[in-house]
């Protein structure tokens, strides 16, 4: 934004202008634009502030998000320290009137105007007798706070020209303010952009790293977060019986890292009571008690697990709350869901499980998945459904597991189109082959 120096009367008649000040103006600016760090702004402002109006304090006041109030950011004078962050109404003060009408305000003898309010600092020897103050206005024309010179010995014989000065010199002080505001939040959004890619990177090191060798299976699973981070876990799980494997798709409610933090408690808990060979039911109970007492009331998951013995064929399985596993008989032609289920984890403290065990056939596939499936949209705000999923299950039954899950990914991006991923999905497709 240009200043308003050129505004300035600099004839030899005016005496009122010193350029020695004006020169400080100049080097204020030029210090305050090349700088984006707003505690040293912050600090050259009010150092040239006193300097130019001859005060013996200064102050800035900054409007709050709200607009109710302004903040005294940075005071100088006595009591500095305890005057910082004091906020007043903007509604009150001689800073509040300027800011609301958006004018100078030169007041010669505080204790006669009824908008002074008295000194903030209560108990100091310090008194204020005059104030100039000026708006902060930004390169939107806005008011965003005040600058105010208190005591300033040079009162007297203020006039137009002392009062360009200030208020280019506000001028820029607003730009500058939001200027380093501005970059503040840019320096706080990489920040927060490098820590959610670090906890995608993290999330993502919890799912598989390859697929379970197990003898006549085939496995193959994936999860795509909505966002970097999800509340989605899949999980192939190695067991003290080395002929048993577990398999699970959990879903946390909501989405990104508070969703990933619960997930990742959800399969530190699981893991670890399943490496005492506890049975599917009991371990989904301790898992349940867990999250019951460490997570927030509105925080619950929904989750299957499956414990496959490779040697009997057969799966035990318990639901909590989750999407009914599939059965996809591939010489049948049929499809049909596992239909024991239970109570979600973490609504109720204490939650008896039950369990069922089913016995694979040869060339079925058990297929574990999220709801992120189903209840994808597409531009029209049409789910995809448990319809479409069951026709795209029995018209890709050939397929093995691998190129299933990778089919059902590219399903849902031609049925979406244009809209965005609304929710994570995950997908587990296992398939007895002898």
């Amino acid at each position: 934004m240009a200043t308003n120096i050129n505004k300035i009367d600099m004839s030899k008649e005016n005496n009122l202008i010193d350029v020695n000040k004006l020169n400080l103006l100049m080097e204020l600016v030029a210090k305050i634009n090349s700088n984006l760090e707003l505690k040293n702004i912050l600090k050259e402002i009010m150092n040239a502030t006193k300097e130019i109006m001859s005060a013996e304090a200064s102050s800035l006041f900054l409007l709050s998000e709200d607009k109710k109030d302004l903040i005294l950011t940075v005071p100088t004078g006595p009591l500095t320290a305890e005057l910082s962050g004091k906020k007043i109404p903007v509604t009150s003060g001689i800073s509040g009137w300027v800011v609301q009408n958006k004018k100078l305000a030169v007041v010669k003898d505080v204790s006669k105007d009824s908008r002074f309010g008295g000194d903030l600092g209560k108990g100091s020897s310090f008194k204020t007798k005059n104030i100039i103050c000026v708006p902060l206005i930004n390169h939107n024309n806005e008011v965003i706070g005040a600058l105010q010179a208190i005591n300033s010995v040079q009162l007297e014989k203020f006039g137009q020209d002392n009062a360009a000065i200030f208020q280019t010199m506000a001028n820029q002080a607003a730009i500058a303010v939001e200027n380093a505001l501005l970059h503040k939040e840019r320096l706080n959004n990489q920040l927060l952009n490098k820590e959610i890619e670090l906890a995608s990177t993290i999330q993502s090191g919890f799912w598989p790293k390859e697929q379970p060798m197990i003898s006549n299976y085939k496995v193959a699973g994936c999860s795509i977060p909505a966002k970097n981070v999800g509340g989605d876990y899949y999980d192939y799980i190695s067991l003290p019986n080395k002929n048993n494997w577990g398999f699970t798709v959990a879903d946390v409610t909501g989405k990104g890292v508070s969703a990933a933090l619960l997930m990742a408690t959800m399969r530190a808990s699981l893991r670890s009571h399943l490496e005492y060979s506890n049975t599917p039911n009991i371990s989904l109970t301790k898992v349940n008690e867990l999250i019951f007492n460490d997570s927030p009331l509105d925080k619950f998951i929904t989750a299957i697990y499956c414990e496959l013995d490779s040697i009997k064929n057969t799966i035990r399985y318990v639901n909590a709350g989750h999407n009914n596993p599939y059965v996809l008989d591939v010489e049948k032609n049929s499809i049909s869901t596992l239909e024991v289920g239970g109570l979600m984890l973490g609504i109720l403290d204490t939650v008896n499980y039950d369990e069922e065990v089913y016995e694979i056939k040869s060339n079925q596939k058990i297929i574990l998945y999220s709801d992120g499936i189903t209840e994808a949209r597409n531009v029209k705000g049409d789910f995809y459904g448990e319809e479409r999923f069951e026709k795209w299950l029995l018209d890709n039954k050939f397929l093995d597991p691998d190129a299933m899950v990778e089919g059902i990914t590219e399903e849902l991006n031609h049925f979406r189109k244009e809209a965005e991923q609304s929710d994570d999905i995950t997908i587990i497709v296992i398939q007895r082959e002898g």
